[in-house]
């Protein structure tokens, strides 16, 4: 495909990184600095010039482009460049990032023709709010063809377990992280402290699971303190008051401290200090919280104010995580860890492009791994058709069928609302995705 994307900061250089390599990419951007970098890492064509000037357009190397990302900082500099663009090339697809949710009801984005709008702060506050539902889980992913989920739990335990110890009808384990690596487990495999355990299946008995593999983080989450009052934490606490939490937001920025206020109303506590202060895990009765979350835009920061709320004891732990590299230190030091802003952008934006109305992927393991899903649905080609294995190293095939998961290898042929989940490595993610197109 050819793409263009406009704007080089971080979730343009993170997609041209991951679209380059089998596609035409394209990336426009005023900041020389900014393109120079991508020239010298990427193997793309860059075009220096105001994405939201029509002159930059005429440049393009292409009259015809396949899809167009707008992920620019500005909102209206994104919706412009669509429409502009669309003024000088043919355009296939158009997706834009967009950090204000006053659009999501607005007509704008239909009278625009944009395929998909992505609010990753929206999308960030949802995976943390999903934490209530589920104290012991780091992260949550569910999906429209399932009632199943995707939820990654902790191991913290002083009983040995084998994975054929917790093997389950309705709960299948499609990875481990472990040593910064994802693997699938055999059945002997025994399960470690500090293990990532990733479970797909029936939430009830994942939760049942849950409390017997991780024995240390909370029942219940009630009280949460917030490090951060910027747009993004602002709307982690608004989500988080649908479901009656107490909440305490710190903030150094008075402005910021007056703006969360003025948002989020008497329900939330807004404090102004200075991080440093370690006086407030005592004044402020923080250390009595069920959840911490460090919600600023500085993984490194975000690290420290997590490390401190370790030291008081505090066992639910999450971290904000936008740069990559911070991933693996973040989970060796055993917090929970949840895409930031631009790391949602990124992983939401390439599962838009890789998914269909026939298939939906997931990216899992801080994108170490990938799950791809597909329904059986009525008049469909494949009621009936017999299964094609398929043996794809450090990946798993599962088959849901009438609320029991099977492994593909145990039925025949497929019925009516099978749900078939192909699972695994990243490393494999060409392969399995040609197994379940090509059902």
């Amino acid at each position: 495909m050819n793409i263009i994307i406009a704007g080089a900061g971080t979730v343009g250089y993170l997609l041209s990184q991951s679209l380059s390599i089998k596609h035409n990419v394209i990336v426009i951007d005023k900041d020389i600095k900014k393109l120079e970098r991508l020239d010298d890492e990427i193997d793309i064509y860059v075009i220096k010039g105001d994405i939201e000037d029509p002159k930059t357009y005429k440049d393009l190397p292409v009259e015809k482009a396949d899809l167009f990302i707008a992920v620019a900082d500005s909102d209206e500099a994104n919706l412009l460049a669509t429409l502009i663009a669309e003024d000088v090339v043919e355009i296939g697809k158009k997706i834009v990032r967009l950090k204000n949710d006053g659009f999501v009801k607005s007509h704008v984005l239909k009278k625009l023709s944009i395929d998909h709008a992505i609010f990753p702060d929206i999308l960030t506050a949802r995976r943390i709010k999903s934490l209530l539902a589920f104290p012991k889980a780091n992260n949550v992913k569910a999906f429209h063809q399932s009632k199943h989920k995707l939820i990654s739990i902790k191991v913290e335990t002083t009983q040995e377990y084998r994975i054929k110890d917790i093997r389950d009808t309705n709960v299948r384990i499609i990875g481990i992280e472990r040593d910064k690596k994802l693997f699938i487990p055999s059945q002997d495999e025994i399960l470690q402290n500090n293990d990532l355990i990733y479970l797909y299946g029936d939430v009830e008995k994942i939760t049942l699971l849950a409390s017997k593999l991780d024995e240390v983080a909370p029942q219940s989450i009630d009280k949460v303190v917030i490090f951060g009052a910027n747009t993004q934490a602002q709307k982690i606490a608004s989500a988080l008051l649908t479901k009656g939490v107490n909440i305490k937001m710190i903030e150094k920025d008075t402005t910021l401290c007056k703006e969360a206020a003025a948002n989020l109303g008497e329900s939330v506590r807004v404090i102004n200090s200075a991080y440093e202060d370690h006086k407030l895990f005592e004044e402020e009765g923080i250390k009595y919280a069920d959840m911490v979350i460090a919600a600023g835009h500085n993984d490194e920061k975000n690290i420290v104010k997590c490390v401190e709320a370790k030291e008081y004891g505090i066992q639910k732990v999450v971290a904000i995580n936008n740069d990559k590299s911070y991933y693996n230190l973040m989970h060796k030091m055993g917090l929970v860890v949840v895409r930031g802003s631009k790391a949602s952008a990124n992983f939401e934006i390439l599962e838009k492009i890789s998914s269909s109305s026939i298939v939906t992927q997931r990216h899992y393991c801080g994108g170490m791994g990938v799950l791809f899903m597909r329904k059986v649905y009525p008049n469909s080609k494949l009621i009936d058709k017999t299964i094609k294995h398929k043996d794809i190293k450090n990946t798993k095939i599962l088959i849901t069928r009438d609320d029991t998961i099977y492994d593909a290898s145990e039925l025949n042929s497929f019925k009516q609302d099978d749900i078939i989940v192909v699972a695994g490595d990243i490393s494999k993610q060409e392969e399995m995705q040609k197994w379940i197109y090509s059902l």
